[in-house]
């Protein structure tokens, strides 16, 4: 199959610029965008260019060289996404160490004097590493020599990442066609600029024998590791309800059996899991489509696809396996899939509401009608009832890809090798537009805890029905190497999940022998009687001196004050300031935070310095640099969201 992205070897003459554009994908967007930038560029420039589309991932020490130290591809735009709290993408870690250490030798000052570039960041305003990622990425091209093409831009996911990625877009056009004399080409009016799978209809049974085969694939991973593009199938073998019955919401502690599957993992480490839409939700989807849950298809992709069209799911399946598994159906969709809905409208007055809500001239509308608003795909589907989309268009522009959810793993190795746990607050609430949402993972999870159970169906049955694909995410997020070293856990609520498998670690340690340093806790929670989850184990841990102290905030306790883990630092200023400082025990110590990125973090942070301040008598400005040089040697560590 040819794609629109490869051009005729005998035309090289007329080729006046080859661009590269490269991704670091952690959940797929940045790899949707770079296809979509890709694509317009074809589109607008015809043969005039010479573009094409990789993962970072597959950029290695040497490799990374000679591709970047060549002038064969003098353009290289970068959309790299940055995760947990300032971190690269799994797949682009390699190459952004890389980068880095090539900018801190400082030997080659001018080693990519040939690179011409842009980079676009993909990030979240609510963490305190705010595109770090993406940063750190054009600083070090920069040093090295490289030319900017435009100055970096930053996408911010908490406000609306889909219009910085088109303003960002529509100036990197408009810098392309200044800086290399381009035109728009003609060719551009011969490309489907709304791409679309080709279908064909199949036997139930045939979709049925496939999906068997794909769920058997991921149960058999024959020696290989599981990742995110090939999970394993792994099955549950505990879930139970951590809140009490009092409590209005729900937290749901699940193991799953990993033997025999080839996964590893360490404490800190986070799971990613493949859930399931809602049967209702799947349902309301197929309503829309007007076509029934049995229908059986195999989706392909046509002769001459333009780089932006990904391959599609595993088919044949039924159309009840393509909504449950792999489709997100419940986050608000993009102005594409708004523009390929219009496309299907047969009523005037809706198409030209999506055309708007499409349009740049709609920004507005679209940040308030869809943004703001919360609204899901299902949602905006339901209320443009003539929009009818073929199921071709509808997997390809319409409903994107579910992604995996990741949770921190809540276990250690050392306690039970062949299994891994999370902690999995259940989302469940009002959206702005009074729909009941429902977190698609969470609530998914929750289905194994026996009194969750809708059906009435034994756990252990469907515990043994449903296997959940699963694969870890590795994390710097690590106890020391040295277990004397002193350590702070500041954990509320779910929070306390890693924090639950570096007891498990410390106490294996403990019995083999080893000697451990202070461990100071910090838990949080609103009640004591509804939600202080694994009171029994912390409590167990502190009796057992795996950890030296446990500090618990009720944050619904006093109906005058609310006390949170901020708070409870504040009371133990002095021994955190010689944890810092490295005068309690026989090391400097380590800090770590994991929860909410947006309140609790941050307070924490802000309580840090004013400890600094108290304490040691330091200046605003010393404090902030103290802890600077704390996150950057590993001391101060957070695992945020």
């Amino acid at each position: 199959m040819q794609r629109l992205a490869d051009t005729d070897e005998n035309a090289t003459t007329e080729v006046k610029v080859r661009i590269v554009i490269y991704f670091g994908t952690q959940t797929g967007t940045s790899e949707r965008f770079a296809r979509e930038v890709e694509q317009e560029i074809n589109q607008r420039y015809g043969k005039s260019v010479r573009v094409r589309t990789s993962d970072l991932d597959g950029l290695n020490t040497q490799n990374a060289e000679d591709h970047f130290t060549s002038d064969h591809e003098p353009l290289t735009i970068f959309l790299q996404s940055t995760y947990g709290d300032g971190e690269p993408t799994d797949s682009s870690l390699q190459f952004v160490n890389w980068l880095r250490d090539q900018a801190e030798d400082g030997r080659l000052p001018d080693i990519l004097k040939n690179l011409t570039y842009s980079v676009f960041g993909l990030g979240n305003s609510s963490y305190e590493q705010y595109n770090a990622a993406a940063i750190l990425v054009d600083r070090c091209l920069h040093c090295l020599g490289a030319e900017r093409l435009l100055k970096i831009h930053l996408g911010d996911d908490d406000k609306n990442l889909e219009d910085d990625f088109i303003s960002w877009k529509e100036e990197l056009l408009f810098a392309i066609e200044s800086r290399y004399g381009l035109g728009v080409s003609h060719q551009q009016l011969h490309v489907n600029v709304l791409p679309s799978y080709d279908v064909e209809a199949v036997s139930v049974d045939d979709a049925k024998q496939s999906e068997l085969q794909v769920a058997n694939a991921f149960t058999k991973r024959l020696g290989k590791i599981p990742s995110q593009h090939a999970p394993y199938a792994a099955s549950v073998v505990n879930a139970r309800e951590l809140h009490s019955p009092s409590s209005h919401r729900s937290c749901v502690h699940i193991e799953f059996d990993i033997s025999g599957s080839g996964m590893t993992y360490q404490p800190g480490d986070h799971l990613g899991v493949f859930a399931e839409n809602a049967f209702p939700v799947v349902q309301q989807a197929a309503a829309c489509l007007h076509l029934p849950l049995d229908y059986s298809f195999t989706l392909s992709i046509p002769t001459g696809a333009p780089a932006s069209l990904m391959e599609p799911f595993p088919s044949p399946c039924t159309l009840r396996t393509a909504l449950s598994k792999y489709t997100d159906l419940l986050s608000p969709p993009r102005k594409v899939a708004l523009a390929a809905l219009a496309s299907t409208a047969t009523d005037p007055a809706e198409r030209r509401r999506l055309e708007l809500l499409s349009s740049s001239d709609g920004k507005g509308e679209y940040a308030t009608f869809i943004m703001d608003s919360s609204r899901s795909l299902i949602e905006v589907m339901e209320a443009f009832p003539s929009a009818v989309p073929p199921i071709g268009l509808f997997f390809a522009m319409i409903g994107t890809r579910l992604a995996p959810r990741y949770y921190s793993i809540s276990s250690s190795p050392r306690h039970c090798s062949n299994m891994v746990s999370a902690t999995v607050a259940v989302v469940s609430g009002k959206s702005p537009t009074g729909r009941h949402h429902q977190g698609v993972a969470s609530s998914y999870l929750a289905r194994f805890v026996p009194s969750a159970n809708d059906n009435n169906m034994p756990v252990s049955s469907l515990m043994e029905s449903v296997r959940v694909p699963l694969f870890v995410r590795s994390s710097s997020f690590k106890l020391p190497r040295d277990p004397s070293v002193p350590i702070v856990m500041i954990g509320p609520g779910t929070g306390y999940a890693p924090f639950r498998g570096f007891l498990q670690e410390r106490t294996a340690i403990c019995e083999s022998g080893n000697t451990l340093g202070p461990a100071l806790l910090f838990f949080g929670c609103r009640c004591e009687e509804e939600d202080f989850i694994y009171r029994e184990e912390m409590e167990v841990a502190l009796k057992n001196h795996t950890i030296t102290s446990l500090d618990v905030a009720f944050s619904r306790a006093n109906a005058d004050r609310k006390i949170y883990v901020q708070d409870k630092l504040m009371l133990s200023s002095k021994t955190l300031f010689q944890i810092i400082k490295g005068t309690l025990g026989a090391h400097e110590g380590r800090i770590y935070v994991c929860g909410d990125a947006k309140g609790m973090a941050r307070d924490v942070h802000r309580a840090l310095h004013i400890i600094l301040m108290n304490e040691g008598g330091y200046a605003a400005h010393e404090a902030e640099e103290i802890v600077r040089r704390l996150s950057e040697t590993g001391r101060y560590q957070k695992d945020v969201w």
